[in-house]
C-alpha cells in the first residue's frame, strides 16, 4: 500500500467498491480518487506531527513589513501544512506569531521555523500513516460511490479509530519526555 493507488485501493476495498489500476482511469472510482486522494492525506498530515512529516527551515522574510500587528512577515514554505512551533536566532522561544494565508508574521527576526510538511511521495509514509489515510479517503469515498449513510457513517468512525492508532504509535518514537521530578516546594506541599 506504498503508493497513491494502494492507498486508494485500500479505501476502495473498505467500502465493498472495485478496485483500480490508476487514477488516470475513467470510471467514477478513478476519478473519486483523484479529486479527494490530496485532500484527504493533507487533512491526515495536518492532524498530528507525523514524525515522517516533521521538517525544520530558516524562513525567507518579505521585503514589505505587515500592516500591523507586527513588525515582520516571512514566505511560509510550498509544502508547509502547519507551522508548529518558531525559533527566532537560536532562542528557543516564539514570542509569538500567527499565520496568514501563506505568510508568518511575527516580531522575530531570523525566524526558523519546525513545521508539519505535505509529503507527495506515500512511500514516506509510516505504515500506520497509510492506514489512516486509506481509511479517511473511505470515509470521504462511501457516500458518493456507495449512496449510504450508514456505510459512510461507519467508515468516519473506523478513520477515527485508524488515526488514534497512528498518533499513538507515532507519538512513542523518539525520545521518551522527562520525568517531572518533584523539587522542595512541590514535597512541602504534601
Amino acid at each position: 500500500m506504498t503508493s497513491v493507488v494502494g492507498i486508494a485501493n485500500a479505501a476502495l476495498l473498505r467500502i465493498g467498491a472495485g478496485l483500480i489500476m490508476s487514477l488516470d482511469e475513467e470510471g467514477k472510482a478513478a476519478r473519486l480518487c483523484r479529486q479527494l486522494y490530496g485532500p484527504s492525506r493533507d487533512a491526515v498530515l495536518r492532524a498530528h506531527p507525523w514524525n515522517c512529516a516533521l521538517r525544520r527551515c530558516a524562513l525567507a522574510q518579505l521585503v514589505a513589513p505587515p500592516a500591523f500587528g507586527f513588525a515582520l512577515q516571512y514566505q511560509l514554505p510550498a509544502d508547509c501544512l502547519r507551522v508548529l512551533a518558531l525559533d527566532a536566532d537560536g532562542d528557543g522561544g516564539d514570542g509569538g506569531f500567527r499565520i496568514e494565508g501563506r505568510r508568518l508574521l511575527c516580531h522575530a527576526p531570523g525566524a526558523r521555523a519546525h513545521y508539519i510538511a505535505r509529503i507527495d511521495d506515500p512511500t514516506q509514509f509510516d505504515a500506520l500513516l497509510a492506514d489512516a489515510i486509506a481509511a479517511r479517503l473511505a470515509a470521504e469515498l462511501a457516500f458518493p460511490i456507495a449512496a449510504s449513510t450508514s456505510l459512510a457513517q461507519s467508515m468516519w468512525q473506523i478513520y477515527e479509530m485508524k488515526l488514534r492508532e497512528a498518533r499513538i504509535v507515532d507519538a512513542q518514537e523518539g525520545t521518551p519526555p522527562e520525568a517531572i521530578v518533584g523539587d522542595r516546594w512541590l514535597k512541602a506541599r504534601l
